[in-house]
C-alpha cells in the first residue's frame, strides 16, 4: 500500500511541479511583456529629446554667430564715432579717392568677406599710425 501511496504522492508532486513551472513561465512572460510595452512607450519621448537637443545646439550656434556679428558691428560703430582716421580711410576707399602723392594698390577680396571684416581690414593700417 505504501508503494501505491508513494506513487500517488509522486504523481501529485509532478503535477504540482509542472503547474508551478507553467505559472512561473507565464509570470516571466507577463513581466517581459510589461517591460517591452514600457520601453516602447518611451521610444518616442527619447527621439523627441534627441531632436530637442539637436535643435538646442543649432540655436546655440546661431546665437554665438549673432553675438559675434553684434560685437563686430559695435566695434565698427565705435570706430566710426571715435576714430576720424578710420572714417577718412573708409570714405576714400568707398569713393575711390586718394590723397596727393599717395599710391593705392588694390587687390581682389574673397567674396565671403562681409562689410565688418572689410572695415576691420581697412582700419588696421590706420591704427598702426
Amino acid at each position: 500500500m505504501r508503494t501505491a501511496h508513494a506513487r500517488t504522492q509522486l504523481r501529485k508532486r509532478r503535477e504540482t511541479d509542472f503547474w508551478r513551472a507553467v505559472n512561473t513561465g507565464l509570470l516571466v512572460l507577463c513581466l517581459l511583456g510589461a517591460v517591452v510595452v514600457t520601453a516602447l512607450a518611451f521610444v518616442p519621448e527619447l527621439r523627441r529629446v534627441q531632436e530637442m537637443r539637436a535643435n538646442l545646439q543649432a540655436l546655440q550656434k546661431e546665437s554665438a554667430d549673432q553675438q559675434l556679428l553684434l560685437r563686430q558691428q559695435q566695434r565698427e560703430v565705435k570706430w566710426l564715432q571715435d576714430d576720424p582716421a578710420y572714417v577718412e580711410i573708409l570714405a576714400r576707399d568707398r569713393l575711390g579717392l586718394m590723397k596727393e602723392g599717395e599710391t593705392i594698390f588694390r587687390f581682389d577680396e574673397p567674396a565671403e568677406m562681409n562689410a565688418p571684416e572689410k572695415a576691420a581690414a581697412a582700419a588696421a593700417p590706420a591704427q598702426k599710425k
